[in-house]
Order: C-alpha cells, then structure tokens, then sequence
C-alpha cells in the first residue's frame, strides 16, 4: 500500500468513526452552543471533531487544521502535511434534519488537497479520491461529466455568512449563466456531487479550507479542476472548482 492510499485508508477510518457516532447520536447531539449571526454551532460539531482528531493522532504524525479546535500540533504554519477536518459540514441541515450534511477530512502538501473523504453519512454515501490516482463513491470509480456549456450545466454554490456586496453581485451574474443553480447548505457535499458528475462546477466566496479541501481533492482525483485563492489557511478563500470542461466560474 502505499503512503498516500494508508493516509486515505486513516482518513475514511476517521471519518466513519464520527459518521457512525454523528448519526447514531443525532437527537441527543443537536444541541445548539452558540449563534453567530447566520452560523451556528451545535454540540455534534465538538463531538465529532474530538474523534476524529484523536483517531488522526493516533495514526498520524501531521499537524490538523480543524473548524472548531483551529490549528493542532502545529509547530510552525509552514508544515508539509496537514490534515484540514470539518467535522460537520452542514451544521443547521443536521440540525433540522436536512440529509446534506457530511464529514469532511483531507490531507493538504504544501497548502493544495491531494486527497479526501466526504462521508454524506445521512444518504449513505461516501466520497473518497486520491489526485493523480482516481476517486470513487462507495468504493466503486467516480468521474466528473462531460457537459461543456454552463446553459446545460448544473453550478453548485452557497452563501456563506462572510459573503461581500462584490460576491453577492457575482452570484446574482451566476444565476443567469447557468442552466440551474443549487445550494444545498454543505460545500464538501456540493462538491463531492461535482467529482461525481452530479453538477459541473462549484464556486464560492468567504469558504474555508476545512469547508472546502476534501471535495476539492475529490473533484481533482475525478479528473476535474480546481482554483484556491487566499493567503493563509486559517484565513477566507476563493473557491472553484468544475469538471475541466466549463470554465471555472468567476
């Protein structure tokens, strides 16, 4: 096996741990902590993140940039490897009992996903992809589609709580451009659905990486794009990412 297939072999371990746990705690976990404007935290997101953090310890020696617990055995910000976890990817979909909610654990080198694992644990499905190697839905291949023209397109997006007047304004031009527009409130789900073939594209503004890196590495393993533009990982990005036949929304 090689290093790269037992760090994914370590990830999808991880995160069925605290898929198995999301789902079967889900009435006595959806406890609201904290709101902060549109986000909200609940007890599930801690929960989760705590084993998965301590399964990728155990496995692992690489530093964990995590949605709740921020940088973990991190020595210095300029580390090769570093795991990004979102425990919980769709926080208020698991609270009100939406399905697109998901675990979400990649492996960054240098800053750039080169693998990932989205656990859609509710619609039981799981998304793992190593790039340069393949990428795959319940162990079976995935690749991303062939339509080139986003007027017959499917463009996957959201409206993240970090949102500016300027990447309102580019949503509203989105809208029109492309055959239908969905936001399903998870960007690991939403652009597991890209590498999958489900949608063409992706694009969003104010994500983080621990929303965005696994289903980035998805859609690069199936054979598809991605652009990540911003300064430090703990820091909000520009997001994009299609199938490498439509270009890359702006």
């Amino acid at each position: 096996m090689s290093d790269l297939s037992n760090w994914l072999a370590i990830a999808e371990t991880a995160a069925i741990e605290a898929a198995t746990a999301l789902k079967a705690h889900r009435a006595d976990w959806s406890v609201i902590e904290a709101e902060q404007g549109r986000e909200v935290k609940i007890d599930a997101d801690k929960r989760a993140e705590a084993l998965i953090l301590a399964a990728l310890e155990k496995a692992s020696p690489f530093a964990v940039i995590s949605e709740e617990a921020g940088w973990v055995r991190a020595a210095e910000r300029g580390d090769r490897y570093v795991w990004a976890v979102d425990p919980l990817d769709g926080s208020v979909n698991y609270l009100r009992d939406y399905p697109h909610c998901a675990v979400s654990i990649a492996l960054l080198e240098h800053g750039q996903p080169i693998l990932g694992v989205v656990d859609c644990f509710a619609l039981n499905e799981r998304f793992s992809g190593i790039v340069g190697e393949g990428a795959w839905l319940n162990g079976k291949p995935m690749r991303v589609s062939e339509i080139g023209a986003p007027s017959s397109g499917i463009l996957q997006t959201g409206v993240p709580s970090r949102a500016s007047d300027k990447s309102m304004r580019l949503f509203e031009a989105r809208l029109k451009t492309w055959r239908k527009v969905r936001m399903i409130g998870s960007a690991a789900s939403a652009l597991a659905y890209v590498a999958a073939g489900r949608a063409e594209a992706y694009r969003e503004s104010g994500s983080m990486i621990w929303d965005v890196a696994a289903g980035c590495a998805l859609v690069k393993a199936a054979g598809g794009e991605i652009r990540i533009e911003g300064g430090r990982l703990d820091q909000p990005l520009e997001v994009a990412a299609g199938n490498g036949r439509v270009a890359l929304p702006d």
